[in-house]
């Protein structure tokens, strides 16, 4: 059996060595444990690092020729590039995790067994933190509102980490999702999943590509693309503000005969204009939304693709 390994990263000079070295002694520990005959291909995705990362990659790829090094030409960002790594492993199973150790290698002793059994993924969800407290609870939050508006029905905690079968993988690659987010792929494609409780860790060497604002730019981009509630939740707060700026009109009239005095002039109907205003455009979006999909395709046909300026197989 062939495991690939997909270990996408930005910045990890310092945690990169660390992280092949626990993987692989979790791939020895398989073998004794299962009697299985394992062989792994760790294949390292690189989203243009500014420090040595590549160079420490390359190191490791020159003492052990299971090592695959892909450099992109320019930062893909955290969804598309572990993706494309993703359709890019040859493995009967492909592990997807960060570079970062926040997520521990060692989990891959419980992924395995679990496929064995007959799961098409094997996934870890954080029961605890021990990142900012504050980042913890933004992305609580969003989770929270991915399973609102019908995007997920995984644990909340999930953040793409977990084992995933050949089978889950060419189902993901036949998914014309917009937006590649295992968050919504998962759900969608898998018929049997195991979870696994995990302390995400703290992370102590290197910087992630993202700010709070790269984030925010990637979950409205997912939430926009890839929610099927969200045009019908769009489209009832248009007709709700419609109904409350037709209803309002007899009461503004009765307002206004008995307290003539306390309305300043045209008030009235500056306050029903608006409200029909709002109505039209809230109901303006939720068609946008309806037909995204059809929009971004005539505009922006749907590419899978990225682009590596070096590929070091």
């Amino acid at each position: 059996m062939l495991i690939s390994i997909i270990v996408p990263t930005f910045c990890e000079e310092h945690s990169i060595a660390m992280h092949y070295q626990s993987s692989i002694r979790s791939i020895e520990s398989l073998r004794s444990m299962l009697s299985l005959e394992l062989s792994y291909e760790y294949l390292i995705i690189d989203n243009c690092s500014t420090d040595k990362t590549v160079e420490v990659a390359l190191i490791l790829r020159s003492k052990d020729p299971a090592v695959k090094v892909l450099v992109n030409d320019q930062n893909y960002g955290p969804v598309a590039s572990p993706f494309d790594a993703m359709m890019k492993a040859k493995g009967d199973v492909v592990l997807l995790i960060a570079a970062d150790l926040q997520e521990p290698p060692e989990l891959l002793e419980q992924f395995l067994p679990a496929l064995l059994e007959g799961y098409d993924a094997a996934i870890g969800y954080k029961k605890a933190s021990r990142e900012n407290p504050a980042m913890w609870w933004l992305r609580g939050r969003y989770y929270w509102l991915m399973k609102c508006l019908g995007m997920t029905t995984i644990p909340e905690r999930y953040s793409g980490f977990g084992l995933y079968s050949r089978r889950l993988v060419e189902a993901f690659r036949a998914d014309l999702i917009s937006e590649p987010s295992m968050r919504v792929l998962l759900p969608r494609n898998a018929t049997s999943i195991q979870s696994f409780p995990y302390v995400h860790q703290q992370r102590h060497q290197g910087k992630s590509s993202y700010s709070v604002y790269g984030y925010s730019r990637e979950a409205i981009k997912n939430i926009v693309r890839n929610s099927r509630n969200l045009p019908h939740l769009t489209g009832k707060l248009a007709g709700l503000m419609a109904c409350i700026a037709i209803g309002s009109v007899p009461l503004m009239v009765m307002a206004k005969l008995l307290a003539w005095q306390s309305f300043a002039p045209g008030i009235a109907t500056v306050l029903i204009i608006v409200l029909l205003f709002v109505s039209l455009i809230l109901a303006f979006i939720a068609v946008i939304l309806d037909r995204l999909d059809q929009i971004l395709l005539r505009l922006d046909p749907p590419s899978r693709t990225v682009n590596q300026s070096a590929v070091y197989d």
